[in-house]
């Protein structure tokens, strides 16, 4: 009995021995903490805290406005049969302008032949729909008379478009003035190029075939010059400045000379009645004379044709030229 009672107490032993083996294998180790996948297309980048952009400017100066040369006041002659009123009616003032001119003027008692000073044409707002008249900024940069074997006298000159838009139809009135400013006659005179461009010019010319008797024989001062007409060109229509001169050259033969030349169309549509005006110059930029072409053939785009213009000036020796060209456009319509 005793045996037995060994046998199990060893058994026991045993299994207790077997069950404190099995707790050590199962210890449980620290679980880790899964990491967070992150989603497709969040960004995890910091943005910077927005900063405000100081722009520094500097106000662009507005352009300094261009005077318009004031122009010449006009200088009219009494004929018989005149009055202020009337004057000031034909020429678009009114009589108080005109008695503020000539504070020494008496209205009632006229001389035939005694100067009135007019004032210029008015001028207008440039900032007007197309198709109304515009302020013209055009001088009279030239004027010289010259006198021809047979008594006769030529009055030549020339103005330039100072301002920024082209000009056309300008006229000019001449005035001749004894030695003391006495107005000796007057005479109006068109300037003979159509449309001047920006910054270029335009001649002019009369002839006076029987001159007052004292600016004849030398008692006269400079003949004075005054804008009395033109305006600005709204638009072209059908006419072009798109055609040039190429290779020209002037040549003398005592007092004869000739320019030529090639004209090409450098515009986007065929031309005709191209007109070339020619102004010849002596050596101190006096205009000796000037004279003009109409070529009344077709020039197709890009083509070009030779001229020749020949003249015969009656001013001094002639050493420079200049040469201005416009035509009409061709419509494409059949």
């Amino acid at each position: 009995m005793r045996r037995l009672i060994l046998i199990f107490t060893a058994v026991c032993l045993l299994l207790v021995a077997c069950d404190s083996g099995s707790e050590e294998l199962i210890t449980p180790s620290a679980t880790a903490v899964p990491t967070p996948t992150p989603q497709i297309g969040v960004s995890f980048a910091t943005r910077a805290a927005p900063t405000v952009a100081v722009i520094q400017t500097t106000p662009t100066p507005l352009p300094t406005p261009t005077a318009t040369p004031t122009p010449t006041p006009i200088v009219y002659q009494i004929v018989s049969g005149d009055t202020i009123l009337g004057i000031a009616i034909q020429r678009g003032t009114t009589v108080e302008q005109i008695l503020a001119l000539n504070p020494g003027i008496v209205p009632e008692n006229l001389q035939i032949g005694q100067g009135v000073i007019l004032p210029p044409p008015p001028t207008v707002n440039p900032l007007l729909a197309p198709g109304t008249a515009v302020p013209i900024q055009v001088v009279v940069t030239k004027i010289h008379a010259y006198q021809t074997p047979v008594g006769s006298l030529w009055l030549l000159g020339e103005v330039t478009n100072e301002g920024e838009t082209a000009v056309e139809n300008i006229q000019v009135e001449i005035g001749l003035l004894a030695a003391d400013g006495r107005l000796l006659g007057s005479v109006p005179a068109w300037v003979a190029t159509a449309i001047i461009p920006p910054g270029a010019r335009g001649p002019f010319g009369v002839l006076l075939n029987e001159p007052p008797t004292e600016f004849a024989e030398g008692n006269a001062a400079q003949p004075s010059v005054a804008i009395i007409g033109g305006q600005a060109v709204v638009e072209l229509g059908t006419r072009t400045l798109d055609v040039t001169v190429a290779g020209d050259a002037l040549t003398t033969d005592d007092d004869t000379v000739s320019v030529a030349g090639t004209i090409v169309n450098e515009g986007d549509t065929a031309v005709t009645q191209i007109q070339l005006t020619a102004t010849f110059y002596d050596a101190q930029g006096n205009v000796t004379g000037f004279q003009q072409q109409v070529l009344a053939e077709v020039l197709g785009v890009g083509e070009e044709r030779p001229f020749q213009l020949q003249s015969a000036p009656p001013g001094g020796t002639t050493v420079a030229y200049t040469l201005h060209a416009e035509a009409q456009t061709v419509s494409s319509n059949p």
